[in-house]
This record gives C-alpha cells, structure tokens and sequence, in this order.
C-alpha cells in the first residue's frame, strides 16, 4: 500500500507540472503551487498573492503550502 500512495503522489505532482506549463507557460519541473508561491514571495502582486492566498485555503492542512513549494534549487 505504500509503494502505491508513492505512485499516486508522484502522479499528482506530474498532473500539476503538466497544467503549470499547459495554463501559465511555466516550466515542466514546477508545480503550479511552487510558482505562484515564488511570484507572491517576489513579485507582491496582488493577483499572485490571491492565487497563493486561493491554493493556501485549498491546502489548509499544510500551513504556507505554496511558498513551502518552491524549489529554490531549480529557480
């Protein structure tokens, strides 16, 4: 059972990855949650910091999710 939660986590992530690029021209290797955390954190815009504050909510359980996200060592 736990290989197949590992496979499913790693499936979502690859979905996401997929709609980063698809819908925000963003790069393959970023989830969506990883890149608008970075363009909140460094652009203040407010529509970033809305989309954050949106995907924040929707991921309650794990405060600060898309700054927690970002992939420092690829940007």
């Amino acid at each position: 059972m736990k290989h197949k939660k590992g496979y499913i986590l790693r499936l979502l992530i690859v979905i996401d990855a997929f709609f980063n690029v698809l819908l925000l021209n963003g790069s393959e290797d970023h989830t969506i949650s990883g890149r608008v955390g970075y363009k909140a954190h460094k652009t203040k815009k407010k529509r970033w910091l809305l989309a954050e504050k949106v995907i924040n909510t929707l991921f309650w359980f794990d405060k600060n999710h898309c700054y927690n996200s970002i992939e420092w060592d690829e940007i």
